[in-house]
């Protein structure tokens, strides 16, 4: 599949929202931190529900309802940094976009979703849904479990899930106007990565503002702000290995070249 055409126009839309618009790159940044907020703290309170009763499957309804948020990202035109590291380094890779000026796009949208997110998750903990939010719900057990991982394999996990968030993203795009195949495409795949237990960082910025908001910092072990960055900014590297290097760097790579579209068999 040559992805070429497709991500050609993305990225140099988002070039030139990047080098001229600033504030509205800021903008879109913001509602994507703003929109995983929203759909994380649903997806909380529904697998915190599902797990009284089913112990096991909470992570299920999470990951099923969290992917939604990935739809609503593609479709409203919002910028996701982890979507963002495959499109720039395609862009940097192909010589479509100088490689410092891609790294410095991602980062300005690293900043920004996580300025959408700490707004939104300060409201967010104060709805009425959330007030039952504990150290017996989801949130508060995927917080530890965060906080327990070893630097490794928050790496390692930071890179599946952003090749897995990618080949969504992909196929979201391949999709064209068809909202339906694009819903289908990212229902079908995302889930994967949140039901796994993968490291996704702008995720996990929202993860950790709605439990140290809503729940309390003081209630976990180790959930200071040195421990809270550190795991963080594994996660995220990870994040752009495989995103960045592996999605965007390797489908670069693949589409180099001009490969002729007409199928082996039927060339002489």
């Amino acid at each position: 599949m040559n992805f070429d055409g497709t991500l050609a126009d993305s990225i140099g839309f988002k070039s030139y929202l990047y080098t001229y618009e600033l504030p509205k790159f800021a903008v879109r940044s913001m509602l994507a931190g703003m929109f995983l907020t929203i759909m994380t703290a649903f997806a909380t309170v529904a697998s915190t529900q599902v797990e009284s009763s089913a112990p096991g499957y909470g992570r299920f309804v999470f990951a099923a309802i969290f992917c939604l948020s990935l739809y609503v990202i593609v479709v409203l035109g919002a910028e996701l940094a982890t979507g963002n590291m495959m499109f720039m380094t395609y862009g940097s890779a192909s010589g479509r976009l100088p490689w410092l000026k891609g790294f410095l796009m991602v980062s300005t949208c690293t900043i920004f979703n996580l300025l959408g997110v700490l707004i939104t998750a300060v409201f967010l903990v104060h709805a009425t849904a959330f007030q039952p939010i504990g150290m017996d719900s989801f949130l508060a057990a995927t917080v530890e479990t965060k906080l327990a991982k070893p630097d490794s394999l928050l790496f390692m996990e930071g890179i599946f899930a952003n090749i897995v968030v990618n080949i969504g993203v992909l196929l979201a795009i391949q999709a064209g106007k068809d909202f339906t195949a694009k819903f289908l495409a990212i229902m079908l795949i995302v889930p994967a990565f949140a039901a796994m237990g993968y490291e996704h960082s702008i995720a996990s910025f929202v993860v950790f503002s709605l439990a140290g908001y809503g729940i309390g910092a003081e209630h976990f072990a180790g959930f200071t702000l040195t421990n809270g960055l550190m795991n963080w900014l594994i996660v995220w590297v990870g994040n752009y290995i495989g995103g960045g290097l592996i999605m965007g760097g390797v489908y670069a790579w693949l589409n180099k070249g001009g490969t002729p579209a007409t199928p082996l068999a039927t060339r002489r």
